[in-house]
């Protein structure tokens, strides 16, 4: 960050909602305290931190220090923080500490912030609202900037991705709940910067982009399966290649292109709900709901690396041969 003037520290009180896809910023205190509340239960929130002079003017490098999941994970020694637990900078400085969570604990300190990049390689063509892009638009309409490919590791709260026996990933569901909350206190100058659902707070904020756009969904729903919405919504725009099989008004059916195994179709009404009991009796009349149809597997020693199991074991997709399934497909419909 290279301006020098000062900002102005949020005032105690101030509470606020940050729509989709934006950002906005706000200068702490020392010893100011902020509450993030998950409205919904199922929204994360990216959160970022960067240290400012007792005058609250940004440091420029290489005074500046920021929120640091790496440091944080080596100082707690642990994947997750918890109530009571110190947020460190990349001075092993603490920034902020967890005063209070009243959610089951499972957040996420090893993913970065999605980008233009990230998005590119989901097959997202031209431009995607991304959470490093707001971090960026958020802090320069404080007068702040700093270098573009300084993008830290958020604190993703209600985060879900578990570490598997053999030391891979995945991402599921959240567990939060409906009105669980963070309250984080500043233990030293800074401004704050995230990516959250529907958020009280006393600093800055900004709803993930990798939800639906507003104008398609309620309220509800974009904070429920917000990663699953945002790729069938994608699609629907045609940002994302794919094999449709069928379709008709309420149900659309196409080819996973990440395949559990060779043929692996997935079906799906239009109709966009939270739940099973938000989609209509008419589009339940064609389908149940959303569902996989995926190839049985007659050898069983196969059933470790791909087909349905206790596992997901999803497949590289090489599109050349997606598509000539396709075509094979489609010729016997």
């Amino acid at each position: 960050m290279s301006d020098s003037k000062p900002l102005t520290a949020c005032e105690s009180g101030t509470t606020g909602i940050i729509e989709a896809r934006t950002g906005k910023a706000f200068a702490l205190k020392k010893g100011q305290s902020l509450k993030l509340i998950n409205t919904h239960g199922a929204q994360v929130i990216d959160f970022f931190a960067f240290a400012l002079d007792v005058d609250l003017r940004p440091l420029p490098p290489p005074a500046m220090h920021f929120l640091s999941m790496q440091h944080t994970r080596s100082g707690g020694l642990r994947l997750s923080p918890k109530s009571g637990s110190k947020l460190l900078s990349n001075l092993r400085k603490p920034i902020f500490t967890i005063d209070e969570d009243t959610s089951p604990g499972v957040h996420d300190t090893l993913v970065p912030a999605c980008d233009s990049e990230r998005y590119r390689q989901l097959g997202v063509q031209g431009h995607h609202d991304s959470c490093a892009e707001n971090l960026q638009i958020a802090s320069e309409e404080h007068g702040c900037s700093f270098p573009k490919d300084l993008t830290p590791a958020p604190l993703n709260l209600w985060m879900n991705v578990p570490v598997k026996g053999d030391g891979s990933l995945s991402f599921v569901e959240p567990v939060s709940r409906e009105g669980d909350c963070v309250v984080l206190k500043a233990e030293e100058n800074c401004l704050a910067v995230g990516q959250p659902q529907t958020t009280h707070f006393p600093i800055s904020l900004s709803r993930c982009p990798t939800q639906p756009p507003q104008e398609n969904v309620n309220q509800t729903e974009r904070s429920i399966f917000p990663l699953m919405l945002t790729t069938f919504f994608v699609w629907k725009k045609g940002e994302i290649p794919s094999f449709k099989l069928f379709e008709s008004d309420r149900l659309l059916a196409f080819l996973d292109i990440q395949p559990l195994s060779l043929g692996h179709a997935l079906v799906v009404p239009k109709h966009h709900g939270a739940k099973l009991t938000d989609i209509p009796d008419e589009s339940l009349t064609e389908i149940l709901v959303h569902f996989h149809v995926v190839q049985a597997l007659e050898n069983c020693s196969m059933r470790t690396t791909e087909g349905l199991g206790i596992e997901w074991p999803a497949q590289k997709t090489d599109m050349d041969k997606l598509k000539a399934l396709f075509n094979e497909v489609k010729a016997k419909m």
